[in-house]
């Protein structure tokens, strides 16, 4: 055999040893002899597809937010007139049985004012400060709202329904979500003529929940008495990404 054969019969053998392996995605018999060699299958390909699921809950906590602001010639003065306020509310919010750990500060800023074409001369400051309420009686949310922003001097207020625990919802969703793409898979698998094998991965897609109606009253409105804030459903979304084997 020439030089020149050799060569030449070298990339026909490359040649079918490429076409095997670009075939490995399924598994490949190839007969030498009497031996039988059973290529295996490729587990980083398989059947890759998602599932959504949604459930419905009722709230059991509301988050109000109250804020609280006042302008003044000093600093001291502006934050003591903001403390005042901020008691008074708390005072209040005591009264209707909120715990005190349910309360809590997530905002505070105190910043200098300027008059007309004076910059930088300071002509005063601002303080402001925002309280969160959790209230766990979803039911007298109008109430709490009345009382706590009636005549306290908040400057706005929002209400926030939500669920105290999220993590039994979302498991239910997630299990739901996992059907969805095991559904698919199988559909999937069988239009392919396929079977779907072990599962590989699962994971979590960006969810949350959505929904229940939200409160909001406008900047320095004092709320109306015998406030009624209807309670709707929250929507717990969880999406998934899951990849199977092919069987």
């Amino acid at each position: 055999m020439t030089a020149y054969q050799k060569t030449t019969l070298g990339f026909v053998v490359a040649g079918f040893v490429l076409v095997a392996v670009t075939l490995g995605a399924r598994p490949a018999v190839t007969t030498a002899g009497a031996a039988t060699v059973v290529n295996p299958p490729n587990t980083g390909q398989g059947i890759t597809t998602s599932g959504e699921a949604t459930i419905k809950v009722k709230p059991d906590i509301a988050i109000l937010s109250l804020g609280m602001a006042a302008g003044s010639a000093s600093a001291a003065d502006a934050q003591g007139q903001v403390a005042q306020r901020v008691a008074h509310v708390r005072k209040a919010a005591k009264d209707l049985g909120i715990a005190d750990a349910d309360v809590k500060t997530y905002g505070y800023n105190l910043s200098p004012s300027y008059g007309p074409n004076s910059y930088p001369k300071i002509t005063g400051y601002n303080a402001s400060e925002q309280l969160s309420f959790t209230l766990r009686d979803v039911n007298k949310v109008g109430k709490a709202l009345d009382t706590l922003s009636g005549d306290s001097g908040a400057t706005n207020a929002s209400i926030q329904f939500a669920l105290d625990n999220r993590k039994p919802a979302e498991a239910d969703a997630r299990a739901q979500a996992i059907g969805e793409a095991r559904a698919k898979a199988e559909a999937m698998a069988k239009a392919g003529g396929v079977k779907v094998g072990q599962l590989l991965s699962v994971t979590d897609q960006q969810g949350g929940y959505i929904g229940g109606p939200i409160y909001a009253a406008p900047s320095g409105a004092a709320a109306s008495r015998d406030t009624v804030i209807p309670v709707g459903d929250l929507d717990v979304v969880i999406r998934v990404q899951v990849q199977y084997a092919i069987a």
